[in-house]
């Protein structure tokens, strides 16, 4: 069996999604940020030759289809652990500086059925 170009993006790709993932566990946020663009850019390559003639036929073949599933598989814990990453960065800078909380954009923190407050605009209702 020849290696096509569509096995070699899918190479890259899996060879940066494990780089991906290490640095992930390593929780150094520069080296997440470059490792997922890079996987990003590989993944539109992938598209294009995808979006091939060569790449449609390669498509037909169960074992490209199987290392396509396990890839998209893998990414649900990953992006899993990315979110528990960022809960706990959250949390520890609440602590750091309680400031930092952020507060509602559009919410004035009244509970929900309340009374509202009056703009100022109409004061004197008169009839």
């Amino acid at each position: 069996m020849t290696h096509s170009h569509f096995d070699t993006q899918l190479d890259l790709i899996e060879q940066q999604f494990t780089e991906l993932r290490s640095v992930v566990l390593a929780a150094h946020p520069q080296q997440v940020q470059a490792a997922a663009s890079a996987l990003q850019q590989l993944a539109v390559n992938l598209l294009q030759v995808a979006d091939s003639k060569e790449g449609r036929a390669a498509l037909q073949g169960r074992s490209r289809m199987q290392r396509i599933k396990s890839i998209a598989n893998a990414i649900h814990p990953l992006r899993e652990g990315l979110l528990r990453q960022s809960a706990y960065i959250d949390r520890a800078l609440e602590v750091v500086m309680p400031s930092a909380q952020q507060q509602a954009t559009y919410a004035s923190g009244t509970p929900y059925g309340s009374a509202l407050r009056q703009s100022g605009t109409f004061r004197v209702l008169s009839a």
